[in-house]
């Protein structure tokens, strides 16, 4: 998260912490072995969550024949995740709904919260997920760094009350004034509450789930959760042209609902809307509106629908065609002609890229400069052809010894740079030695010779234990250990350590 913002937000003191009651069922959520007895005895500290959760577990939520007539009988009923689960979503919205407006509609935030939690239910039951109550936790706190920042930035939303209905753009301004957004603040919150990390994770990626791959249980529900926001809007937007057709489509590609199966989850939402008002003692939609709005869900789902999905699809396909395109042309600028490794400019990009990101998670990223040993003489003796050959050479090398997520660039002339994220000096040596033990046992062909190039490489270390104050040092120290490595023989790998001072001539 931007370093300003952070800064800021520790220093608001008006934003609310966990209650004492809500402190205690997040450590509680925390331990494996937690004991029913323990859980009862957190949750009877509070008499209005004690009637909370007997409620819902009354409620048809649960749809059980015999009623829970104490506490006691509605954890069993519920089981130990799910009540506390459900005990921190009491908890901490009873907290939260103390916070005072700056330029935020409150109002309307809280409706729009209790939908996302009741549409990322709903999905949650429709696609038979267990732990429903941590996707109605995960809708509901989607946004709730909206409210740090109502705070933190009083001016930030006082203008912006029509984008409070256009949540993208709301999240675009953020972004644009920030250079964050209110899910990454979110997230951070949430981390600072001690919330299991899964909850964080998935607010922090609620407004920027990747809808086209595969995902694991974790990233099933944030994928629901961040479908829970665009859901929500259907019941709130004041309009006759609701984008159902649109939101069935992303639906069923995302998470498989078909267009029948969604307009099911609608009719849920309208069901479970009574529920979560009484629950959370707030209106959030009539039930004739509601009513209303499912009716005309389904009359589009089951009768337009197939018109409105074939334009759809063709402007899809129009879109994609556009942005593939785009994409290419966009890479072919990011690749040095010759090697089709990454240019500078691309590798000063993706520098700043993976050094900030090493610095905000406390992460290690190593930085190696590889330079070819005698190059001079290959194209004096042979000719610039062989030396070019020589060059894409390295680079089909060093891309054959590297992985996916590492970054290798051509710096200039002979020279080349890999960036290597999430990698100790230790590890980041061992892969520059494999390179150049392998580019030294290579022969090149140049006409009626064979010849061998050897490879020097200077490698340095950004870590918390050794860390770099900016890229450009990270960069001047992997350079110095270049000069190191041609000063005591070239064909090696040479890494920084402190002290390491730059020889007198740089050896080539």
């Amino acid at each position: 998260m931007n370093p300003a913002i952070e800064s800021q937000l520790k220093l608001q003191a008006n934003f609310p912490s966990p209650p004492g009651v809500a402190g205690h069922i997040i450590q509680l959520a925390q331990d494996p072995a937690i004991e029913l007895d323990r859980v009862a005895k957190a949750v009877s500290m509070d008499s209005a969550l004690t009637t909370k959760i007997l409620r819902t577990a009354n409620s048809p939520l649960y749809a059980q024949r015999r009623r829970s007539e104490n506490l006691r009988q509605a954890l069993v009923l519920l089981g130990l995740n799910a009540t506390l689960t459900l005990a921190l979503s009491f908890s901490l919205v009873k907290v939260l709904r103390s916070g005072k407006s700056a330029g935020l509609d409150l109002p309307y935030y809280w409706r729009r919260t209790m939908l996302a939690g009741t549409a990322a239910r709903a999905l949650a039951d429709a696609l038979h997920q267990p732990l429903a109550e941590e996707f109605f936790l995960g809708g509901l706190l989607q946004d709730v760094g909206m409210l740090a920042l109502n705070l933190a930035f009083p001016d930030l939303y006082r203008d912006s009350a029509q984008l409070q209905h256009n949540h993208r753009a709301m999240t675009d301004m953020e972004r644009s004034r920030l250079k964050s957004d209110h899910a990454e603040v979110g997230a951070w919150i949430m981390r600072k509450w001690n919330l299991p990390p899964r909850i964080c994770a998935v607010i922090e990626k609620s407004h920027d789930a990747d809808f086209s791959t595969p995902v694991d249980a974790a990233g099933f529900m944030a994928r629901c959760v961040a479908l829970s926001g665009p859901i929500a809007d259907l019941f709130l937007v004041d309009s006759t042209e609701r984008p159902f057709a649109e939101i069935a489509l992303l639906v069923e590609r995302s998470v498989g609902l078909d267009r029948e199966a969604f307009s099911t989850v609608l009719d849920a939402i309208g069901a479970i809307i009574p529920e979560t008002e009484a629950m959370f003692d707030t209106e959030v939609l009539s039930r004739h509106k509601a009513d209303r709005i499912v009716e005309q869900a389904r009359d589009v789902l089951t009768n337009r629908t197939l018109h409105t999905l074939q334009e759809f699809n063709v402007l899809q396909a129009e879109a994609a065609t556009t942005m593939q395109r785009a994409i290419q042309l966009e890479k072919e600028t990011q690749l040095d002609p010759l090697t089709g490794l990454c240019n500078r400019a691309y590798l000063d990009f993706a520098l700043e890229r993976d050094f900030d990101r090493a610095r905000r998670t406390n992460g290690q990223l190593s930085l190696a400069f590889c330079d070819l040993d005698n190059f001079k003489r290959i194209n004096d003796g042979y000719g610039h052809q062989a030396g070019d050959r020589i060059l894409e050479a390295v680079a089909r090398l060093l891309r054959a010894k590297t992985r996916d997520s590492d970054t290798v660039a051509r710096y200039g002339g002979e020279e080349f740079v890999i960036i290597l994220p999430n990698t100790d000096r230790e590890t980041a040596c061992r892969v520059c030695e494999r390179i150049v033990r392998a580019f030294g046992e290579t022969m090149h062909e140049l006409g009626q010779a064979k010849v061998s190039v050897t490879l020097s490489v200077g490698c340095a270390t950004h870590s918390p234990d050794e860390p770099h104050s900016s890229i450009a040092d990270l960069v001047h120290a992997a350079d110095l250990a270049l000069y190191a490595a041609k000063d005591r023989g070239k064909n090696q790998v040479v890494p920084y350590v402190t002290g390491l001072h730059q020889p007198l001539a740089r050896v080539v």
